[in-house]
């Protein structure tokens, strides 16, 4: 892999992204606007506008694949002289830098008004881990989408949207919840205050966000490298 090639590619992918996601931020910019001047800019209101426009930023990439496929750009770019993973890996690297004007606006606004009740044992955690947290699932969440779109099973991508709203309407509210309980908390409390927790739980997220990230790549490598074979190409 050609490091200087992804790099290149990589300021193409965020130069053609940057239309939407600037119209993404600029409606969050709007809608906290209007909510100062209605008098409705609630410390929840707040994080909710600064973290949704955040959210949908990570389907810019995958939604970038599959425009392509229909308009035929992606026959394009394959057929530039880069190789598939150069090409994957810059969609990988601008789904992630695209979304971090709305990671450091979420960070800023965690730090200045006070979490919700809901937010549970997240709201003891400091706005910079809080944030870089933030942005690694929702890499890894645009990654994953990204794999989706450009593979052959139409129907996962449907799934992968479902699948992804309900873990962050349902799943992540009910571990949040179970973690508030006086009793999951003691257990937090009392695993936390070893000197090997901070050490254990880096080695695990690390372990697992690589995990999952290289199935994304293997994935969406696999889904172009064979897009070309396809006799009509369908998306």
């Amino acid at each position: 892999m050609n490091l200087q090639r992804v790099v290149d590619l990589t300021q193409v992918e965020v130069w053609r992204a940057m239309s939407l996601l600037g119209r993404l931020y600029l409606l969050a910019a709007g809608g906290l606007a209007l909510f100062f001047i209605i008098g409705k800019a609630t410390d929840e209101n707040i994080l909710v506008v600064v973290m949704g426009v955040t959210l949908g930023a990570a389907s810019v990439t995958p939604f970038a694949v599959m425009r392509d496929k229909l308009d035929h750009t992606l026959e394009f770019l394959l057929s530039l002289p880069v190789t598939v993973a150069e090409l994957v890996a810059a969609r990988f690297l601008a789904a992630a830098i695209g979304l971090l004007p709305g990671v450091l606006a979420t960070g800023v606004a965690y730090a200045l008004v006070v979490p919700p009740s809901e937010f549970g044992m997240l709201t003891e955690v400091t706005p910079l881990p809080m944030a870089f947290g933030f942005w690694v699932l929702l890499t890894l969440a645009a990654w994953w989408l990204t794999a989706v779109a450009a593979s052959e099973l139409k129907r996962l991508i449907g799934w992968s949207v479902v699948t992804m709203l309900v873990f962050v309407g349902y799943v992540v509210p009910w571990v949040l919840g179970f973690l508030d309980r006086e009793g999951a908390r003691a257990m937090v409390r009392l695993f936390l205050e070893q000197p090997y927790a901070g050490i254990g739980i880096g080695v695990v997220a690390f372990v697992v966000t690589v995990a999952l990230a290289s199935v994304a790549f293997g994935i969406a490598h696999r889904g172009l490298a064979r897009f070309m074979s396809r006799p009509d190409n369908p998306l």
